[in-house]
């Protein structure tokens, strides 16, 4: 789906007038840099669009169920990703009195708006960039694999000599020395 286009042109001449559009939009994923997730199900959204005077602000909320996998162990979840959509739509031409630090896209001739890229904004921001199954996940041994939330690990707990930083660890054990 490339756009979701909003007939907007019944509130565009009254100053507080509101449009609510809900729906469900079918999309298969979300990528977000390099985590990628599978939705389940479609989005479903809610969003109202209002004449603002200078513009026409839209808000809303949207859901999406997907499945993730998590960045310590690497196991495939269920992850409910629920987003507050925001936008402002403004008349070409009608910029100058937007701040420079304001978002914006223009109202279509035919009194259209497209409100997909606002949706998929906020949920490409509501998506963590390291999903993780549970905030108290061990992950899996960088030695041999194991999943350490499900099996104990059987490598040597012993740290690597040829690790650069095993020496760190004798600065835990060491005593303090004294100062004077």
């Amino acid at each position: 789906m490339e756009s979701y286009p909003v007939e907007i042109a019944g509130i565009l001449d009254t100053l507080g007038e509101s449009i609510s559009v809900s729906d469900t939009l079918t999309l298969t994923e979300l990528d977000v840099g390099d985590e990628h997730f599978a939705l389940t199900e479609p989005i479903s959204f809610t969003v109202t669009l209002t004449n603002g005077g200078t513009g026409v602000v839209a808000l809303g909320t949207v859901v999406a169920n997907a499945v993730a996998t998590c960045a310590r162990c690497l196991i495939e979840f269920p992850l409910v990703i629920e987003a507050d959509v925001d936008g402002y739509f403004v008349h070409p031409g009608d910029t100058e009195n937007i701040p420079e630090e304001q978002d914006f896209a223009e109202i279509g001739a035919e009194g259209f708006v497209d409100i997909l890229p606002e949706i998929m904004s906020a949920l490409v921001l509501e998506a963590p960039f390291a999903p993780l199954h549970a905030d108290d996940c061990a992950g899996i041994c960088p030695e041999c694999g194991a999943d350490m939330n499900t099996e104990p690990c059987g490598c040597d707990e012993e740290p690597d000599s040829d690790n650069p930083f095993a020496s760190l660890g004798d600065l835990l054990t060491a005593p303090a020395a004294d100062e004077d």
